[in-house]
């Protein structure tokens, strides 16, 4: 963890320094400030994790000094060092990022404690945000909704990009790392010079290692493209095995242009899959493996544990889409006996018909054909079910020739008062208010 020390006078500085140094070998101490001003500064440019602060400096005091620095990186935890047992100053201190006092003059236990204390709190806190971020990535790479993620994590981000590295090193805090994938989160919009110039300085840092480089882009919902990119331009990478340690994927031959397998697949066409297959099959590379990856994942349908490695042979590739085209028909099976349970409520919505019923009809679990249902009709059962019945009501109360406790029996309510209720909850009006204005 990387700490500054502020504090006005030298021995004092020199002495904190030095009991860091020989008692927490994880603390690293990155700079010295003597006033309130150059504390300022410190933290602005080396952005420490934790900064030790007297509250009594010459200028710029060290309340004043931590408001400001609270502005700028409000994640910096702050240890007061005072001569002052204050209320006032403490009430004022806590709001500012402050987690504990050392008293001077100090004992070596109370500093050892406030220290240990913070420390605890950063790696909780580093934790959950390497978490986050790492939840964040899985959900860029999958092509999944961010935004909420970003807001709160990356709230200045206007772009960014994918990168994939043949093994997995370290790489420099200003990356988001998972393993062999790393991400850059831009505040600016970046073009291809600007990412190839960040990946030749990456690559230099990072000795013997290949990075493949998907292109920038704005819009979350494209960064999944970018990290497909990235996948592939590594694998030519490496297959070329040059001197050439980084870069974007190579252009696509338009002779190899594979739009009518993937539309075949994603239509749920077996036949017209084998008849491209038989046309494709030399040409199908790590491209066709990542672009039907992600119409497998678009359909929310599991994905085969195979990976492209594995795919050395045509028989290989013939195996793997029969288990992608096995995957892709039971998603559009499902999907027809979704439309199955639709017809059956439209025929026994008037009957108290549970999800269980619907269950047994249809032949899939409870849980699957709920979340189904939610997918494929944007409503869940039970919300389904009451749209189904409140427009059959609405047709009756139309016709004005039968009373509400009728109307309320036959679309499947015994209580009329119920009926009511729902009536009004989901039309904004009583069953009465809607027929007079209809009957006007």
């Amino acid at each position: 963890m990387r700490v500054i020390i502020a504090e006005d006078e030298l021995l004092e500085r020199k002495a904190m320094r030095k009991f860091l140094e020989e008692n927490f070998s994880d603390l690293e101490v990155i700079a010295e400030a003597a006033n309130g001003r150059k504390a300022v500064e410190l933290a602005e440019t080396l952005r420490p994790d934790m900064m030790l602060m007297d509250i009594k400096m010459p200028g710029l005091s060290g309340i004043e000094a931590m408001e400001r620095i609270y502005q700028i990186n409000p994640q910096i935890k702050f240890i007061m060092v005072t001569a002052y047992d204050s209320f006032d100053y403490a009430k004022k201190a806590m709001k500012l990022g402050v987690r504990e006092y050392i008293l001077k003059p100090s004992k070596k236990e109370e500093t050892v404690r406030a220290i240990l204390s913070v420390k605890k709190e950063i790696k909780q806190e580093q934790q959950t945000l390497a978490n986050r971020q790492a939840l964040f990535l899985t959900k860029l790479m999958q092509g999944e909704d961010a935004e909420a993620l970003r807001r709160n994590l990356y709230p200045k981000m206007q772009s960014g990009f994918f990168f994939v590295m043949n093994q997995a090193v370290p790489l420099p805090s200003s990356y988001i790392q998972r393993d062999k994938v790393g991400f850059f989160v831009a505040e600016e919009k970046l073009d291809n010079a600007i990412v190839l110039k960040k990946m030749r300085a990456l690559q230099l840092e990072l000795g013997d290692v290949y990075l493949g480089v998907g292109h920038p882009y704005q819009r979350l919902s494209d960064l999944a493209t970018s990290y497909y990119e990235a996948r592939l331009a590594l694998h030519h990478l490496v297959e070329a095995g040059g001197h050439k340690k980084y870069g974007f994927p190579p252009k696509v031959e338009e002779s190899r242009d594979l739009d009518t397998l993937m539309q075949a697949l994603k239509d749920g066409n077996e036949d017209r899959v084998w008849a491209e297959f038989d046309e494709l099959a030399d040409a199908l590379d790590i491209e066709a493996y990542f672009k039907i990856k992600q119409i497998i994942e678009e359909k929310q349908c599991p994905f085969p544990n195979i990976a492209f490695e594995q795919l050395e042979t045509r028989e290989d590739w013939r195996d793997f889409l029969q288990m992608i085209c096995l995957e892709i028909g039971n998603h559009f099976q499902s999907r027809n006996k979704i439309e199955r349970a639709k017809q059956f409520i439209d025929e026994h919505y008037q009957e108290q018909v549970s999800l269980e019923d619907l269950s047994a009809y249809t032949d899939l679990s409870m849980n699957y054909l709920s979340n189904l249902f939610r997918e494929e009709t944007g409503q869940t059962f039970s919300d389904y079910v009451t749209s189904i019945r409140i427009e059959k009501a609405k047709e009756l109360l139309q016709e004005n020739e039968t009373t509400l406790k009728e109307i309320s029996s036959e679309i499947g309510y015994r209580d009329p008062n119920y009926f009511s209720r729902v009536f009004k909850k989901q039309e904004g009006i009583s069953p009465k208010q809607y027929q007079n204005q209809i009957l006007k």
